[in-house]
């Protein structure tokens, strides 16, 4: 949100935010011109302050913020053909249609990545993949608001590509699941702090070695769910949960309508509702769990067009999911509104087709 600071701007000056909850800095920004101090905030209660070059405070002030509502979409990496991977990240603005436009570029050619956020405090963060040589545990990240390129974050504990991810949002911890190095599906869960670059620790294990999982969450009502996967060549409806803010192993949740593998997941965050979207090898199904409620998934409706191996993300608690890409590498985006049933609807355009896409958004 745009928030005006005491004073009057009367020559350049760099404007420093702070995020009281952990005195990080949140933005440091120079600006010059006429007219008021203005920033733009993320949620929470910040201390501003406007410094000139000579050292001197210009101007200053504390506020709160609502938690914002982000509306983009930012999908990353992912294989072209049968023979390249790729570094590619596109964004969209979820609440309208259209085609996707160039963010900028991943730091490795890879598929098979996995992303979350912290919501509206902005980054995005992508982690693991495969680029044709070997498994990587690389993770990376992005400020979503901003197009640009990413920047290396640190490594998940296991190399592996098709995990799952999702997050507790302005809460600050992402989670990976799962996964698959060659010749073995992978249990593994690791966790971050997403506003702080280091290496993935330890969260604990799912219930089954598998990969190809849809993940989401109840964003800051602190439940991830994990859904079907594929183990030792057979499909899984298995659904679990974890809770975020605490390390553990996962427990059972329910089971899909259908067991699937390669598919994705969108929820539309505290108003509690995940839906699970295509997969192999039934690609049109859609089935939906009340996130806080454990239980079997109940159908939702069908995609209109193959999403395996797809990038899926949402604008939350304003209901659209959108899921791009699949595995004949093609650039599709589709989208649905997640508190109604209903078949997918066409958005536009990846700007090259793909498979092996990670997603996130900035609500």
């Amino acid at each position: 949100m745009p928030y005006k600071i005491s004073g009057t701007k009367n020559e350049t000056a760099r404007i420093i935010v702070f995020d009281e909850s952990d005195w990080t800095i949140e933005s440091n920004t120079v600006v010059s011109g006429s007219g008021a101090y203005e920033v733009n905030l993320m949620s929470g209660t910040k201390s501003v302050v406007a410094v000139s070059a000579s050292g001197e405070v210009e101007a200053h002030g504390s506020v709160s913020t609502i938690l914002g509502s982000g509306d983009r979409a930012v999908f990353s990496c992912g294989q072209t053909n049968i023979m390249n991977m790729c570094n590619i990240i596109d964004y969209i603005t979820i609440s309208t249609t259209g085609d996707a436009s160039d963010f900028g570029d991943a730091t490795h050619d890879r598929r098979g990545v996995s992303g979350c956020s912290n919501g509206a405090k902005d980054r995005g963060v992508f982690g693991g993949g495969y680029d044709d040589i070997s498994m990587l545990n690389i993770i990376e990240y992005i400020t979503i608001s901003s197009a640009g390129n990413a920047t290396d974050f640190g490594d998940l504990t296991v190399s592996r590509q098709f995990t799952g991810s999702c997050s507790n949002g302005v809460n600050n911890r992402g989670v990976f699941g799962a996964g698959y190095i060659i010749g073995d599906e992978k249990n593994e869960i690791d966790y971050i702090t997403i506003s702080t670059t280091s290496n993935a620790s330890d969260f604990g294990d799912l219930l089954d070695k598998r990969y190809g999982i849809g993940a989401c969450s109840n964003d800051i009502n602190n439940r991830g769910v994990f859904g079907g996967g594929q183990k030792d060549s057979n499909n899984l409806n298995n659904i679990e949960y974890i809770t975020i803010s605490s390390t553990s192993n996962s427990t059972d949740f329910g089971d899909l309508t259908v067991a699937r593998c390669e598919l994705s997941s969108v929820s539309n965050g505290t108003n509690e509702r995940g839906v699970f979207m295509s997969g192999y090898n039934d690609w049109a199904t859609m089935d939906y769990i009340t996130i806080n409620s454990i239980g079997n998934a109940t159908d939702f409706g069908d995609m209109l067009v193959v999403a395996r191996y797809a990038g899926a993300t949402s604008n939350k608690t304003n209901e659209r999911g959108v899921i791009a890409g699949n595995s004949t590498y093609e650039n599709n985006i589709s989208y649905i509104t997640i508190n109604s049933l209903g078949n997918s609807t066409d958005f536009g355009d990846l700007t090259d087709g793909r498979m092996g896409i990670g997603a996130v958004s900035n609500t």
